[in-house]
């Protein structure tokens, strides 16, 4: 049973619904005794399913609730109401990244300061033992004052705290960022988890496109696990050689050959951005003078030399005159000739016997077009799924949509239309993949 609006959730009172993803809906309230609007993060009915989950819930809340930092939006509360479990977090008004890349290119300050603050976000909490798990552009809040957020931090391990069919055997992440590991379903994770999910990004702001999408989430993961990385330049060839080599080791298949922690992922995509020493295609970057190319300086005026004056025209001698008209004699001959016989303009016998010999002739069909399909393999698991969000171009007849999780059957999707923010107050509508009838219905 969802939350409605106008109703009283214990202090708070639901103002409006912005967003449903596949593992939460979040609402606006209002909480009068502090006088301030706060965001209610609702996990899904089916996490009730677990009666320990409850008492996971609290211990993973409580220990997310901890993190203390000016780029993590913080969790205020977090209670149980008619067995729905719910987090408090602060309302951050603004748009994400998602939304502002797809407004335009982004201005080289703005690159700078996403990378700062999610590098630094990202630090502080693998310092305090905590993983994001779903990085990604649409959980990083942009604030008109210049702030940046990022978002549901810690929302993947307090969902996957459960044993309930969506936490079990279950993959908690967004498939065009999620790393091999995660998507593998492997639970000894690191900070490389988080390391390959902001190289994604990285990869997005530079490159101007994920470096994996598809039209299902299973290939898109497939892709993360068993391809390789498409090189930045053959996609984008303005991406400079040193931020290419830094992308190719953040999205590394193997952890081992990534960098070891986030922070010295940012210093290395900062300073090979930097020292580039060219604006990057897709961005409108202005590199800082020490670093801009240094354009040619114009030579002294004692130095430039004044054009000389044109010479005048020499008369051509009378011996080339009449061997030219001597040569355009002998071409207009030739050709009065090999028009008589055909040989330049076939008379209509000729030009019919040429396309009756055409039409004889075999004719070779060009190779059919269309998208080569790739086996998809799935990882080593008994009931795999995948919950929260699918980003990426909108599938056919889908208006566009991004929360998705799979049913207890093998044969059908259940995906649900958002909002491009998870604040931005858009309504949901769901969608149904039959992958046996190959079709979508609402």
């Amino acid at each position: 049973m969802s939350f409605n609006v106008g109703e009283n959730v214990g202090p708070y009172r639901v103002i409006e619904q912005l967003g449903q993803g596949g593992m939460a809906t979040v609402y606006k309230a209002y909480h009068a005794a502090l006088d301030r609007y706060v965001a209610l993060k609702v996990l899904h009915p089916a996490f009730g399913e677990d009666p320990n989950f409850a008492a996971r819930f609290q211990r993973e809340a409580r220990l997310v609730a901890k993190l203390d930092h000016p780029n993590i939006v913080p969790i205020y509360d977090y209670s149980e109401h008619e067995k729905r479990t719910f987090l408090v977090m602060k309302f951050i008004e603004g748009e994400t990244l998602k939304a502002r890349m797809a407004r335009g290119p982004l201005a080289s300050d703005e690159l700078a300061k996403i990378i700062e603050a999610v590098g630094s976000a990202l630090a502080y909490a693998h310092k305090m033992g905590i993983l994001h798990r779903d990085i990604k552009p649409s959980n990083v809040l942009l604030v008109p004052d210049g702030s940046i957020y990022l978002a549901d931090f810690g929302l993947a391990r307090i969902a996957s705290a459960g044993e309930s069919t969506l936490s079990g055997d279950m993959i908690m992440g967004t498939p065009q960022y999620i790393s091999p590991e995660q998507a593998m379903g492997k639970k000894d994770l690191d900070e490389g988890t988080d390391i390959y999910s902001f190289g994604v990004m990285l990869y997005e702001m530079v490159v101007g496109q994920v470096p994996f999408n598809a039209d299902t989430p299973f290939s898109i993961i497939h892709d993360h696990i068993y391809t390789s990385l498409p090189i930045p330049h053959t996609i984008n060839p303005g991406v400079p050689e040193p931020v290419e080599r830094v992308l190719l080791k953040a999205l590394s298949k193997e952890r081992a050959d990534r960098y070891a922690s986030v922070t010295e992922m940012a210093d290395a995509f900062k300073q090979a951005w930097l020292s580039a020493g060219v604006p990057m295609k897709g961005t409108t970057i202005t590199m800082p003078p020490q670093v801009a190319p240094v354009s040619a300086k114009p030579a002294p005026a004692a130095e430039m030399v004044a054009p000389a004056e044109p010479k005048a025209k020499k008369k051509r001698p009378r011996w080339m005159v009449i061997a030219g008209a001597i040569l355009l004699f002998l071409c207009c001959l030739f050709a009065f000739f090999a028009v008589r016989r055909g040989g330049l303009f076939p008379g209509p016998a000729q030009a019919a016997t040429r396309t009756a010999a055409a039409q004889t002739a075999p004719t070779r069909m060009p190779a059919p077009l269309g998208p080569k399909k790739t086996p998809i393999l799935l990882p080593p698991s008994g009931s795999i799924g995948l919950i929260d969000d699918f980003e990426g171009a909108p599938l056919a007849r889908t208006a566009g949509w991004e929360g998705y999780f799979q049913d207890n059957t093998d044969t059908k999707i259940t995906c649900a239309v958002n909002s491009d923010s998870a604040h931005a107050g858009a309504k949901s509508l769901l969608f149904q993949f039959d992958v046996v009838a190959d079709s979508w219905a609402t």
